[in-house]
């Protein structure tokens, strides 16, 4: 059942399903989560939020007659003191163990997940390499996968591959785009058809890249002109691969010709803007950067979510702004923190 509560009366073991006010009251960057440690519940509680919606058929419910005997002052002090001395401490052990017992399950789930992703992707790119079939099947599969878990509530799959390392970025970019458009998508409140159809299209945007030497792709310096042109020249490579399997929907093929495509139509490889630009491209420009910018690279370091996404919803001339506005609050990014011209350039030149 849904219950809406005050922020200082979450506690240990709540599953919290909405955080009332607006995503920069709170330091959450996700909407659905358990309080699983206590300083995830001090945040909370010392948070600017309005209200907290929480489910308790997945977690605790609040202990409303306790919190108002110890505000109000009523109730015997001895008997208070013997609840909170000899009573809590037990709970709380029992508890604690519960909820590290749930945090290393959905750890192994989604660390399992991360390393089939692994598998899958490189199967897709080498097959893309090599010429032959791309397997739309286990692409799918990896995609329910992956989504099975959001329907847990479970989100621990898009820190883990947000964490990647520079040697691993090629892969598991397209791994945390898929997650990050199945969000999407969801929050969109998309059909089924068409989630699959993102997260599709997410794990394969960049597979024109197959085709681009390995050395230029993480080069640690600027690109020059011929070495951008080379690099830019993957869309309309993976849209070759990709436009001749039959099993794999339109959306997946127009993602990975266009989600360089930008609003005010700077952007490759036709210079279309606006509506021009089919939605679920405009929704792939917007993760793709995200991800980028949140991932250490070769030729950078890793910005924090917050930095990159209050960076992009201010370059409205690159993204669809309505779309980068439900973007952000798809994964609930806050704490947001200033930026410098660098930061701007740099974001213009995502690759």
């Amino acid at each position: 059942m849904i219950q809406r509560i005050s922020p200082d009366q979450a506690r240990l073991g709540m599953f919290v399903t909405s955080v009332g006010g607006s995503w920069l009251s709170h330091p959450f960057w996700r909407s659905r989560f358990k309080l699983t440690s206590q300083r995830e519940v001090d945040r909370l509680r010392t948070s600017s939020a309005e209200f907290v919606e929480i489910d308790t058929d997945l977690g605790f419910g609040p202990v409303e007659k306790e919190a108002t005997q110890l505000k109000s002052g009523r109730g015997r002090v001895g008997r208070i003191g013997e609840n909170v001395e000899r009573s809590l401490p037990r709970k709380a052990l029992s508890f604690a163990a519960n909820m590290n017992a749930e945090f290393r399950a959905e750890h192994a789930r989604a660390n399992r997940t991360v390393a089939r992703a692994k598998s899958v992707v490189s199967e897709i790119f080498s097959a893309a390499r090599l010429g032959k079939d791309v397997p739309v099947a286990q692409a799918l599969a990896l995609v329910a996968e992956i989504n099975r878990l959001f329907d847990r509530g479970e989100h621990l799959l898009i820190e883990m591959v947000r964490m990647k390392t520079a040697d691993e970025y090629t892969h598991l970019h397209s791994v945390a785009v898929c997650a990050l458009m199945l969000k999407f998508a969801r929050h969109l409140e998309m059909t089924e058809a068409e989630i699959r159809e993102c997260g599709l299209a997410g794990l394969m945007h960049d597979v024109g890249k197959m085709h681009i030497p390995s050395a230029l792709l993480h080069k640690p310096g600027a690109l020059e002109d011929d070495e951008f042109e080379l690099i830019r020249s993957h869309v309309t490579k993976g849209h070759s691969i990709l436009k001749g399997v039959a099993s794999l929907p339109a959306g997946a093929v127009e993602v990975a010709h266009l989600h360089h495509e930008r609003i005010d139509g700077s952007g490759y490889p036709f210079g279309l803007s606006g509506e021009q630009i089919p939605q679920i491209a405009r929704m792939a420009a917007i993760c793709d950067v995200y991800d980028a910018l949140t991932s250490n690279r070769s030729y950078k370091k890793a910005w924090l979510p917050a930095q990159a996404m209050q960076e992009m919803l201010a370059l409205n001339n690159h993204f669809d702004g309505e779309l980068t506005q439900k973007f952000a609050e798809s994964i609930d990014i806050f704490n947001s923190l200033p930026q410098s011209d660098q930061d701007s350039e740099r974001l213009a030149k995502a690759r």
